[in-house]
Order: C-alpha cells, then sequence, then structure tokens
C-alpha cells in the first residue's frame, strides 16, 4: 500500500519558531507525551510517507488475506486505517486514538473511535473478545506503560488464525555501526525517566518477546535502517524521505517532549533547557548517523 507522497505539506517553518512553539496534548490520564496539534499532525502525515517509501510501500507486512475486521491502534491522523480501509474494502476498518483524528475523505468502511484500546476492550461493541482479524498499531513506544498486558490484549480480540503486527523502534542510535548515544546526558534522563513510568525505550527490540509471551505464533522480525539525513540514499534510495525528515523533525520532536518526559524528575528549568539544547545538537542530521525500526508480526494459533 502506497501512500501518495507528493504532498507540499510540510511541519515545520524554522527552528526559531519552533522553539517558541507551544503545543497542546491529549486530555488523558495516558502516558503519552508527544503533542496532538496541527504541526504535530503535519509531521505524523510526512513521517507515515517517509516510513511507507522506506518499506517499499509495504504498510503491513501480515500475510492478510480477507479480513472482516481490522483495528489500528493509536492512529494519529488516520492515514493508515484510511489506506487500510481503501486496500481491504470488504473489511470494517476501525481508527482508535485519544484525540479526535483530524477531519479527511474516509472510506466508507473505515470508522475512527476516540479512546484508549485497553479501556474500550469489552465495552465498545466493535472490540470485543475475538472480534477482530487483523490488529496494527506503529510507535507507541512513547505512550505505551505495559507492553506485556496490552500485547496480551490485542491478542484477545484477535479470532483464531488472526494476526498482530507491531512497528516500532528503539530510542538509540548509531554512528558508522556503532552505539553513540549512551552517553548523551539528555538520553540518560528520559531512560531513567521510563525506568520510573514504566515505558519500555527498547520495544522495537522486545515486541517479539511480549507477542511469545502471550502465545502467539509464526512471529517474524523485519529490521529497517532509518538513518538521519540523506547519506544512506545512494546506496538505499527509499531511505530519503525518512532520513530528511528524521534529520528536519526529531531534534525538535524531542527538545519539545524532554520537559514533558522528565516531569517529576527534579530537574531545575536551567538543566531542562540544557538537556534541550544537547539534543538539537546531537540528533542534527549527519553522515552515518542512523537508528533502526522494527516491525514484528504474530499470528494467533487456530486451535482453541
Amino acid at each position: 500500500m502506497e501512500i501518495p507522497s507528493n504532498t507540499t505539506e510540510k511541519s515545520t517553518s524554522n527552528v526559531k519558531d519552533l522553539r517558541d512553539r507551544e503545543p497542546t496534548y491529549h486530555t488523558t490520564d495516558a502516558e503519552y507525551t508527544l503533542p496532538n496539534d496541527t504541526i504535530e499532525y503535519a509531521r505524523l502525515r510526512d513521517q507515515a510517507i517517509g516510513l511507507d517509501e522506506m518499506m517499499h510501500n509495504k504498510s503491513v507486512h501480515a500475510p492478510l488475506a480477507n479480513p472482516q475486521q481490522i483495528v489500528d491502534v493509536g492512529c494519529g491522523t488516520g492515514i493508515i486505517t484510511r489506506q487500510l480501509g481503501e486496500k481491504y474494502t470488504n473489511a470494517r476498518v476501525y481508527g482508535i486514538d485519544l484525540s479526535p483524528v483530524p477531519a479527511g475523505q474516509t472510506p466508507p468502511n473505515v470508522e475512527f473511535i476516540l479512546g484508549d484500546i485497553r479501556k474500550l476492550i469489552g465495552s465498545h461493541p466493535r472490540l470485543g473478545i475475538e472480534s477482530t482479524d487483523f490488529v496494527f498499531s506503529r510507535l507507541l513506544v512513547l505512550g505505551m506503560t505495559d507492553w506485556q498486558g496490552y500485547v496480551k490484549d490485542m491478542m484477545s480480540i484477535v479470532r483464531p488464525g488472526g494476526w498482530v503486527e507491531m512497528q516500532d523502534l528503539v530510542i538509540e542510535l548509531y554512528l558508522h555501526g556503532s552505539h553513540c548515544s549512551g552517553d548523551w546526558e539528555w538520553r540518560k534522563a528520559i531512560y531513567a525517566s521510563a525506568d520510573k513510568r514504566g515505558w519500555d525505550l527498547h520495544c522495537g527490540k522486545n515486541i517479539k518477546r511480549y507477542m511469545e509471551e502471550a502465545g502467539l505464533e509464526d512471529i517474524v522480525v523485519k529490521e529497517y535502517r532509518m538513518p538521519f539525513g540523506t547519506w544512506l540514499a545512494g546506496e538505499k534510495p527509499e531511505t530519503r524521505r525518512i532520513g530528511e525528515h528524521t534529520a528536519r523533525e526529531y531534534g525538535m520532536l524531542y527538545y519539545h517532549a524532554i520537559p514533558k518526559m522528565l516531569q517529576g524528575m527534579g530537574y531545575t528549568k536551567e538543566r531542562l533547557e540544557e538537556f534541550q539544547a544537547s539534543c538539537l545538537k546531537d540528533l542534527t542530521g549527519r553522515d552515518g548517523l542512523e537508528g533502526r525500526f522494527y516491525v514484528t508480526i504474530g499470528r494467533k494459533s487456530d486451535q482453541k
């Protein structure tokens, strides 16, 4: 499935303006630290296009045949939800998010549901036990505090023989193949906060284990290189757009996320500003800098 990439929508203006930005956030008790404003929605759309191209226009990796119901968890702008609805016209497709999904052209078989998926299971008429053929989620790394419970819950709503697909990353970076972010002070701080809050900042790698523990079968993991900048595009042209995106967006993304991620950790305003300045410097696109993006799929056994 291919997301049209000729969009002219951009999520940034200049660095000074974005430093002065005052993001808005989800008005829930969920531990999700990224904004829900128009700038973030534009960034999410551009990111989705870049990831789609990086994966050779293969947004979904699970071998779906004729699904009758699909659930997209944490659907954000709804771009993948709508895409799923266009491809699987015989399926009812439900996008779940903590904030209302921005308006857009939506296939008739797509519906958006506001709320926390784990609270909706069993209480929403469309989200009962073994009601769904396919559950999809992407980039919940900064919003999920109980991965084991989440994966088990997603398995519970999938019918026997159905698939679960989770796409996520690890918050660590490499420079010319060697781990380079271990000594970054701002990263150490958010890892300490993650330990306190229950985030798994290595979830991209760990989802395979969570699926195994939940009892899913036929688990497959696909790892993608996600560069910061266009330096890898000569070898892998499919990485150009995501490389442009990460180099342009991720520094400012974490710049605004750091104060929210470090709430309650006892840092002064001055120390938080130091972390923000270091973050912008460390996440500037440069030759050899890259992260890893993981796609993990698992099937629920046909046997009850």
